[in-house]
């Protein structure tokens, strides 16, 4: 499995699917294949991808169909959390048409995390490995775009935080990851992307941190307040717990070294120049 990807299907292409399009677009070179799988054939793309209808995604015979019909090389999911337990699907389908490779949907904290709907991730990627399906795992921590929300500076104009709010988080732009996923799959070899799991970090900050840089007062509460509060309200308890470092090993309650350490993916994309939180949020606006 030395080669390189020529042929990519993208199931998703909502927030991060977006981001990770446009930037597969601009840099996969011709003539290779890009497809966007969809309900919706008449969805607007970029030039250069391709919109191909699925009628059923639990129909695996139909969508092995389309990976053997364009002779699709990887299968990269950028569902969101209502399309997490359609890959079991996409991965048997991907399996049966002899894909060399499945990026299942993270974009988030590692694996390990203790919360139900990160959990099912982790089955997803668990079962893909007992399909024999050779996996890549993309950890990017919060996108810098969400930060404002997660604070719940909107609602009080102050950042809130349960806890000390002195563990590091990772936290990466979009436009980052998108440009980082498109550069690596059109660049390293099959072989080099196959289960492997790439902990990216354009900026690290405390939520203590980033109170004095925006020069915001702290609420310590209970819950972060505001529209999605216990949602984001276990967000901030797994920061307080270190597990929003995209280097935390959540099993050993610790920062990982190496490979595993947090943004020790981001040398895979030389000279790029990543996003830092201040370059993108100017100022927190309530």
């Amino acid at each position: 499995m030395s080669s390189k990807i020529t042929s990519i299907a993208i199931i998703g292409s909502g927030n991060i699917g977006s981001f990770i399009l446009s930037a597969l677009v601009a840099q996969t070179p011709p003539p290779s294949t890009l497809i966007v799988l969809t309900r919706d054939p008449t969805k607007k793309l970029p030039p250069g991808a391709k919109a191909v209808k699925v009628q059923d995604y639990e129909d695996v015979d139909a969508v092995a169909g389309i990976f053997t019909e364009y002779k699709i090389d990887a299968v990269l999911s950028t569902v969101g959390w209502p399309g997490i337990k359609s890959q079991y699907k996409m991965a048997d389908a991907a399996r049966k048409a002899g894909v060399k490779l499945f990026a299942p949907s993270e974009f988030g904290t590692p694996d390990g995390a203790p919360i139900p709907s990160f959990q099912e991730k982790d089955k997803v990627s668990e079962y893909i490995e007992s399909i024999g399906l050779p996996q890549a795992r993309f950890y990017t921590g919060g996108f810098i775009s969400s930060l404002i929300p997660i604070t719940g500076v909107r609602v009080n104009g102050k950042i809130n935080i349960i806890g000390k709010g002195q563990s590091p988080v990772s936290f990466t732009a979009e436009e980052d990851i998108g440009g980082f996923v498109a550069y690596v799959l059109t660049s390293l070899t099959v072989s080099s992307l196959s289960n492997k799991k790439f902990r990216l970090q354009g900026d690290r900050a405390t939520l203590t941190d980033i109170a004095k840089w925006y020069n915001k007062e702290i609420a310590y509460v209970e819950a972060v307040p505001g529209p999605g509060s216990e949602n984001l309200s276990m967000l901030s308890k797994l920061f307080e717990s270190g597990g929003g470092s995209t280097g935390w090993n959540f099993e050993l309650g610790k920062e990982g070294e190496g490979e595993e350490a947090a943004g020790s993916a981001n040398q895979l994309w030389p000279e790029h120049e990543w996003k830092k939180i201040r370059d993108v949020i100017t100022k927190l606006e309530i």
